[in-house]
């Protein structure tokens, strides 16, 4: 039975919740929609439309929009005020969602390994070999986390909403490697990937978050925030730009952005929003 909710949903509910119980930061460029107040833009000059609007005109419109180069120019400053008044980022954090399906039937595929019914989701080849590259280019500079709620069914999910976490299972990416599909019963014990049967050890996520670290380094050799996300940025970028399944469709979507490569931060923010983009990855920040 598939999930009665889109992976929306119940990323949002996380999301809310980790916010609420960790020491993280959501980087705008995740969310820069949010942030800019508008999904999409365009400048039109139909005289009817703009009748319709009540700016009727007959030569030139009364608004003459904006140009790119401006807002990176605002949101730049914009945003390196906003991240020099945050605590000190320590190390990255990426969430895939996953969306489970309940198998209710003997018959199903891994059915022997629980004799109960059980919930699973599908590990899609491409994303976890980039998934499985970005872990051994950062190794402890990032965790790399698949997350599924321990339920598929919408009223279920509304009714945990306010404690998802601990309603949620958790697998780091690296222990997935060579698996097509995870199962599991429930939250906090274990998960068997399949197709050779392995034991996953869930990880208790907020524990595990609130122990990070970071690089030991001296406080002249430690990066400033504004460094910190672009260096992340520029690294991510490189690994996609290998990733033979990805490069092309993340190197189409950047060539949107390459006349503001002159503000690094910004620039950086929206090169990440296209690696979620083609992802779906969530990427957070310790601090």
């Amino acid at each position: 039975m598939k999930a009665q909710f889109e992976e929306k949903t119940f990323e949002s509910y996380f999301n809310n919740e980790l916010d609420r119980r960790s020491e993280i930061y959501f980087p705008p460029g995740q969310v820069l929609e949010g942030s800019l107040g508008f999904d999409s833009s365009t400048l039109s000059k139909n005289r009817r439309l703009w009748r319709l609007l009540g700016y009727p005109f007959w030569f030139t419109p009364h608004f003459l929009g904006i140009s790119l180069r401006k807002i990176a120019d605002e949101m730049e400053n914009l945003l390196e005020y906003e991240i020099s008044n945050i605590p000190e980022m320590k190390a990255n954090i990426l969430f895939q969602y996953k969306r489970p399906e309940l198998i209710t039937s003997p018959l199903g595929t891994e059915w022997k390994f629980w004799n109960q019914k059980y919930l699973r989701y599908d590990i899609y080849i491409e994303q976890q070999n980039l998934l499985n590259h970005i872990h051994q280019k950062f190794n402890s500079d990032v965790l790399v986390v698949y997350a599924s709620p321990c339920t598929n069914d919408i009223n279920e999910l509304v009714k945990i909403r306010r404690n998802i976490i601990e309603h949620t299972n958790f697998a780091k990416a690296v222990d997935l490697n060579g698996h097509h599909r995870n199962t599991y019963i429930k939250s906090g014990t274990y998960s068997i990937a399949c197709s050779e049967p392995t034991k996953i050890e869930n990880i208790n996520i907020l524990e595990t978050i609130n122990n990070i670290k970071g690089n030991e380094v001296s406080s002249e050799k430690r990066r400033d925030n504004k460094n910190f996300l672009i260096e992340f940025s520029d690294k991510i970028k490189s690994i996609v730009s290998e990733n033979e399944y990805l490069a092309n469709s993340f190197a189409d979507l950047n060539k949107d952005i390459e006349e503001i490569k002159n503000y690094e931060l910004f620039y950086s923010l929206l090169v990440m929003s296209n690696f979620r983009q083609i992802t779906g990855c969530q990427w957070i920040v310790k601090i």
